[in-house]
């Protein structure tokens, strides 16, 4: 929760002092992710979070609508061994600009999800695909420069080569903070 709280009071920060500076908002931008993931195995027996990291990049077609693609990875979700995620995104992007420098934005798509561990005692991998909904607000810094505050819910159905009787989804809620570039 302190980190949650750390983003908001950011955010508004940002927004508060923010010069007018009218957003460069059309065209590509590419950026980098920090956020906190939790992954919950919905059988029951799963319940983690890890720290994350990722970029993203999109396009925008005009004032309203873009398509964005991100790729993050994370930290180890349990102390006593080596277990990660890693995934790929891509999703059609709704956005609609309440200032120059106050975007919110809305996103459905795609998400392909690879969980897996090396360590000596486990070493199984489970990849999946499944759906992806988030929103977040960009915060205009610089002309070509924005700050990004996020949150996003997926759910993918995994499948294995080795356990072909593992049918449980995997929920995967994330929230950060990105910093991206207009090109």
């Amino acid at each position: 929760m302190k980190l949650h709280s750390l983003l908001t009071a950011g955010i508004l920060m940002a927004a508060a002092t923010t010069p007018a500076f009218a957003a460069k908002d059309l065209g590509f931008y590419l950026g980098g992710q920090v956020n906190n993931t939790a992954i919950e195995d919905n059988i029951g027996t799963f319940d983690e979070s890890a720290i994350g990291f990722g970029v993203y990049g999109g396009y925008n077609f005009n004032d309203s609508f873009g398509i964005e693609a991100s790729i993050f990875a994370t930290d180890s979700f349990v102390d006593e061994m080596d277990f990660r995620m890693a995934a790929m995104t891509i999703s059609p992007v709704v956005r609609h600009a309440f200032t120059d420098s106050v975007t919110a934005y809305l996103k459905a798509g795609l998400v392909v999800n690879r969980t897996y561990s090396d360590d000596d005692a486990i070493d199984e991998s489970y990849q999946g695909t499944g759906w992806l909904f988030g929103a977040g607000v960009d915060v205009t810094l610089t002309q070509s420069l924005a700050l990004r505050v996020f949150y996003e819910i997926s759910e993918t159905a995994p499948e294995s080569d080795e356990r072909d009787d593992y049918f449980a989804d995997i929920s995967l809620v994330q929230y950060g903070v990105g910093l991206h570039y207009r090109f």
